[in-house]
């Protein structure tokens, strides 16, 4: 095995999903383009104006902690993060070079708000205890408890003036004086006096005329910019800062430690402040952003969380925010520029709203992904209907690269992917095709709102995609089982398919000549569950159940179907792999047992990957070994360990040629082995929960991975490993098969543009409401665009269903805002 130093690292490319909890998660100041926000254990940097992202992960750290809290110097240039969980640490990286500059060691149990100073000199961050660092040198100067009994510190910030620092939280509002001390050495006879920062409790805090139990979320200290003259003379010289208390109330308290003025928000909870040298911007509860002018706190007007391109503020103050419909909590937001505001809501999703207009915002950029856990994400086939493990995308098939993930939040997301765009074109002509075509979506969601009572508020365990393109099946946490046919409206629902959540789907897997093997074998779906039962469905005769067995005595981890010789083959937490054939019989098939064998010591079998003839399978158990077994002398062939720091191997995986092995581990990390030696060849970090799946793309130079936070990584391949699986793929590889007979073709992929991203979500009630809205047109599609330079990540209207498509917004109409709303 190589050296655990020399292994190359996977490059990390885009990052879909967002973990900021509450302010301390979002930084950004009004001197860059930058905001910074948590994706796990990677700090995302994104541009604001071009919508592009960088990446910052500490990737020698094993296992990787996550981020609590992230701060970005006045230039930008350098940004600190403060580590969850005990022995946490505060890294510091300069973005330009994406390297970790420094390494702040000290605190011992998590760190929850971080702040850099003005000058950029100095950094406080806040645990347990207050730390003032010079963090450019990695000295600690002082340290002391700044909490008493029953109070916690969330939120801290230096005074504009550098002249002291103020910390905030439940039961907690203090002042903290920065001041130099001298202190005279004497070496032989020679004497200097040298200064050192100290941190001194300001004694004039209880003079603030402010109820002692209020619990503060957030603090803020002013931005004078040059257009702000205005308010510098307001505020009489002096230096104000701005303090919210989570039940609404905006407090301006200048530096001379008086409250000069306040105001009650009327929401039920507030949740962060952010302020520039025009405005004060509170986000608050049901997705609500309230906008004051600063020191006199005047109010503005409010940003509501809107699937809608446009929002208009509300210009009464009197309004009651208490009686709009349920929305995402507006949990942290940050001015970047004066014209941008930056918002995370709790639902995940980051909005970038321009405000140059106060009476009216404009949605400019949309990050949306997966409220909560994602447990699982497939391939699904290209325009041209090329099975994704045939690696189509790699022997030159253009027509695009697209997978679905599904979660616990009650959705399946399907991604249209855009590894490069077409530079070949000028703008007119990508102007022509997007005015030509009916809509660019930025989520093709199917958002399931069930009428019936026993099937609301289900979360999505599993996916499957047939090898045709034609079926998408998912199995749910109370053991439904949803199959959509994503070239028409039909949707069925086999209610109470297993007793328990249902772990694993496979449709029959591909062969280079599927269509043949369907002939000849039949096309079947196979479900296993927790309730032990591995169920089979007939897909050609509408999904009847073919059979059910129970030889598992455990949840049934994971399940594929082979084409060649019509094979189900099983694995589960009993520590066993099961081979059972499918043969005809007279009045249909039957299941019979092969072959049972111990594929795990001892514990759970967790996954299991197996090759395109379905000759050689790959587990990974309870039992930390990765194995290799020959199906057809059903001999175990290798097993290879692994480093114990790794922790035990999640998930499994073989490349589209059989020359690599993808492994999750429950340390968080990804790791590449050679399939025949067992030499790890490459690694991953940046999750900070565990990686529930991992796909290649069908290009062979891509994985994907998604993990419990609800978070999408895409990595790219060190290019020795990419190269040599190209390799492997064309000294074996036979021509690709042509579009499958009888399967209509899917709406070509419309081009990458600035202009580009519609969010689609679809409501299935029922299927008798669903059909009759799909034939009557009444399907209503609520969407949201954003403009965004060249993004990797892009959706079209051909990963959706046909009746969707055709109840998507006109694009004329939505290319006409463009024009109205977009900065030249």
């Amino acid at each position: 095995m190589l050296f655990f130093g020399v292994n190359p690292m996977l490059v990390l490319e885009e990052v879909i999903g967002v973990t900021t909890k509450n302010a301390n998660g979002l930084a950004s100041n009004t001197s860059s383009s930058k905001c910074a926000y948590l994706a796990g254990s990677v700090v995302v940097i994104l541009d604001v104006n071009s919508g592009t992202q960088s990446h910052l992960i500490a990737s020698d750290r094993l296992p990787p902690k996550p981020l609590r809290c992230v701060a970005l110097s006045q230039d930008g240039r350098f940004v600190a993060a403060g580590e969850a969980g005990n022995q946490a640490s505060v890294l510091v990286w300069d973005s330009s070079t994406l390297s970790v500059v420094s390494e702040l060691k000290g605190h011992l149990y998590g760190v929850s708000c971080i702040c850099f100073s003005p000058n950029g000199k100095h950094l406080v961050s806040v645990g347990v205890y207050i730390y003032l660092w010079d963090w450019r040198s990695g000295h600690l100067i002082t340290k002391l408890q700044g909490t008493s009994s029953g109070s916690t510190v969330s939120s801290v910030s230096f005074s504009s003036d550098a002249k002291f620092i103020v910390t905030a939280g439940k039961k907690h509002l203090k002042f903290w004086t920065l001041k130099s001390s001298r202190k005279t050495q004497q070496n032989g006879g020679l004497r200097r006096t040298v200064r050192t920062a100290s941190l001194a409790i300001q004694e004039k805090v209880s003079n603030l005329s402010i109820q002692k139990d209020c619990s503060y979320t957030s603090i803020a200290s002013s931005v004078w910019t040059n257009g702000s003259d205005d308010n510098r003379k307001q505020a009489g010289g002096l230096f104000p800062i701005y303090t919210l208390t989570d039940s609404g109330i905006l407090y301006l308290i200048h530096s001379g430690l008086s409250v000069r003025k306040s105001v009650i928000l009327k929401v039920q909870k507030a949740f962060a402040l952010s302020t520039s040298g025009k405005l004060i911007a509170c986000a608050c509860n049901n997705g609500t952003v309230l906008l004051y002018t600063p020191v006199s706190l005047e109010y503005v007007g409010s940003i509501l969380y809107s699937k809608a391109n446009t929002v208009y503020h509300a210009r009464f103050p009197e309004q009651n925010f208490q009686q709009l419909p349920a929305l995402p909590d507006a949990v942290a937001c940050q001015f970047s520029t004066l014209e941008k505001l930056v918002v995370i809501y709790r639902d995940h999703s980051l909005y970038i709203w321009d405000i140059n207009d106060v009476n009216q915002a404009t949605k400019c950029f949309a990050l949306v992904s997966h409220s909560s856990c994602i447990w699982d994400i497939k391939n699904l086939c290209c325009e041209n209907m090329h099975d994704p493990s045939l690696a189509c995308t790699a022997k030159g098939c253009s027509g695009g690269i697209s997978f679905a993930t599904c979660s616990t939040d009650g959705t399946i997301r399907l991604w249209d992917i855009s590894l490069q765009s077409d530079s070949s074109k000028d703008a007119e002509e990508l102007k022509n095709e997007l005015l030509g075509s009916s809509c660019l979506v930025s989520a093709g969601t199917f958002e399931r709102d069930a009428v019936k009572v026993d099937l609301t508020s289900q979360e999505f365990r599993s996916l499957a995609v047939s090898s045709d393109g034609k079926y998408l099946a998912a199995g749910d946490c109370k053991g439904n089982l949803h199959i959509y046919n994503l070239q028409t409206s039909e949707y069925t629902c086999l209610q109470g398919a297993h007793d328990a959540e249902i772990l694993t789907l496979s449709f029959t897997l591909s062969t280079q000549d599927i269509s043949g093997e369907i002939a000849k074998n039949g096309y079947f779906l196979a479900s296993g569950g927790r309730d032990c039962i591995i169920h089979l469905y007939d897909v050609e005769r509408n999904f009847d159940l073919i059979g059910s067995v129970d030889e598992h005595s455990a949840a049934v981890t994971s399940i594929k179907v082979s084409s060649n010789s019509c094979n189900i083959l099983s694995c589960s937490a009993d520590s066993f792999l099961v081979l059972h054939d499918v043969v005809i019989a007279n009045n249909g098939y039957k299941i019979l047992l092969q072959h049972r064998q111990r594929a795990s010591q001892f514990g759970t079998v967790y996954d299991m990957a197996v090759d395109l003839t379905s000759e050689t399978v790959v587990t990974v158990g309870q039992d930390k070994k990765i194995k290799t077994f020959d199906v057809a002398t059903r001999r175990l062939i290798r097993s290879y360990n692994h480093d114990k720091v790794f922790g035990e191997p999640i998930k499994v995986l073989m490349d589209p040629s059989c020359t690599y092995v993808v492994c999750s581990f429950s340390n968080k990390s990804i790791y590449i082995y050679d399939f025949m030696t067992g030499e790890m060849v490459a690694k991953a970090t940046g999750h900070a929960e565990i990686v529930t799946g991992v796909i290649f793309l069908p290009d062979c130079k891509h994985i994907v991975s998604v993990d419990g936070d609800g978070c999408i990584f895409v990595w790219k391949l060190p290019t020795p490993l990419s190269t040599k699986i190209l390799e492997k793929l064309m000294e074996k590889s036979n021509p690709l098969p042509s579009r499958i007979p009888d399967q209509p073709p899917a709406c070509s992929h419309l081009p990458s543009c600035k202009e580009e991203c519609q969010q689609c979500n679809i409501n299935h009630k029922d299927v008798r409401s669903l059909r009759k809205e799909s034939q009557s047109g009444n399907i209503v599609l609520n969407s949201k665009r954003c403009h965004r330079e060249t993004p990797s990540f892009r959706y079209s209207i051909s990963r959706l269903p046909r009746w969707a498509q055709a109840n998507v917004t006109d694009y004329n109409d939505v290319c006409r805002n463009v024009s109205e709303t977009s900065p030249e």
